[in-house]
């Protein structure tokens, strides 16, 4: 049954998937008391494993006093075949949850962290629905593979990077905002721009990719039932209106060929999107949670992830970067560029 449990979840992030990342996203808690013990935790994973063996193997739970390295390391390393699913760590009154994305979206995760907490988590996010893709996936992976020869999407310009594998995170606090999803893309476009522009380097063939739930948030199930979007913007671009035009990314056959998994590694590089934007909007936790941390998976040609949660009257904006493109000095200042585009882009509604 484990093995199974690895097996989709590998299989859902498909082609598209980037095979060169780990395709673990996380979520950090920052708790209004104190972090649950790890015993208990683990029984409440383990209750939630029967009703939904998709999860896989229930974990073992880590305690810290500094999380840092423990995020680094749930973040990174791949979730191997028979392994846990799911990753769950603890400090005094922090809760760290990671999950293999083929196993739980953003809102799976946010379930799960519900089910972790023994508390109602609902979100905002109204969902796409069956809002269908609009092209078959042959014809979709053609012009993919056609863009990624040809012309490959721009990409964030990289700044003091290092060999090193892995990924760095920042997190800032800004008072709660209802932008939507069009709106931090917004953001996200206009911060790559000024971004690029103070590197000395042209911002062209921007796409943003925006993480999207095919159900609401009234109440989430830890499960994966998501889709995504590719959002073609030129300079000055209506992102609203773009959405709204703009099928999501078909999806994928259950099985792909070693040719075709072969190709994608080997384009991973110049394949995906400029940055990916993800939202879990507004959430509700009761008083349990004071702050919420939501660091997406970062793949494509910059390999930058833009974060969004909004709880307690607080919203949590996150960057999540490739080491070897960015330290943490330049991921911050990046973050802070994001934090700018996103007041300019509340001040315009």
């Amino acid at each position: 049954m484990t093995r199974l449990a690895s097996d989709h979840a590998h299989r859902v992030v498909g082609l598209y998937g980037d095979p060169t990342v780990s395709w673990s996203i996380l979520l950090e808690a920052e708790l209004g008391a104190a972090a649950p013990e790890p015993e208990k935790l683990r029984a409440r994973l383990a209750d939630a494993g029967r009703q939904y063996p998709h999860l896989g193997v229930v974990p073992d739970i880590e305690r810290s006093t500094d999380l840092t390295e423990v995020r680094d390391r749930f973040a990174s390393a791949p979730y191997e075949r028979g392994a846990p699913l799911v990753r769950v760590a603890t400090g005094e009154t922090t809760l760290l949850v990671a999950a293999h994305h083929g196993a739980l979206d953003g809102l799976g995760l946010l379930s799960l962290l519900g089910i972790l907490l023994d508390v109602p988590v609902s979100s905002a996010a109204r969902g796409i629905g069956e809002r269908a893709g609009g092209k078959p996936f042959a014809v979709s992976a053609l012009q993919r593979l056609a863009e990624a020869l040809f012309a490959p999407p721009g990409r964030i310009t990289p700044e003091r990077g290092r060999e090193a594998a892995g990924d760095v995170f920042v997190a800032g606090h800004e008072p709660g905002l209802r932008l939507g999803a069009a709106g931090f893309v917004a953001a996200a476009a206009r911060a790559t721009e000024r971004w690029n522009r103070a590197h000395g380097a042209r911002t062209a063939r921007v796409v943003a990719a925006l993480g999207a739930s095919r159900r609401s948030g009234a109440a989430p199930e830890p499960v994966h039932d998501s889709a995504f979007f590719r959002l073609r913007l030129g300079r000055g671009a209506d992102v609203a209106a773009v959405l709204a035009a703009q099928p999501p990314e078909p999806d994928f056959p259950a099985r792909s060929s070693r040719v075709a998994r072969l190709g994608t590694r080997l384009l991973a590089s110049r394949l995906g999107s400029t940055f990916l934007v993800s939202n879990l909007g507004l959430v509700s936790t009761g008083d349990t949670v004071r702050s919420l941390a939501f660091y997406p998976a970062a793949s494509g040609r910059s390999g930058v992830a833009f974060g969004v949660a909004t709880t307690g009257g607080q919203t949590t904006v996150t960057v999540r970067a490739r080491r070897k493109d960015f330290d943490a000095a330049a991921a911050a200042r990046l973050l802070g560029e994001f934090r700018d585009a996103v007041r300019d882009q509340a001040a315009r509604q």
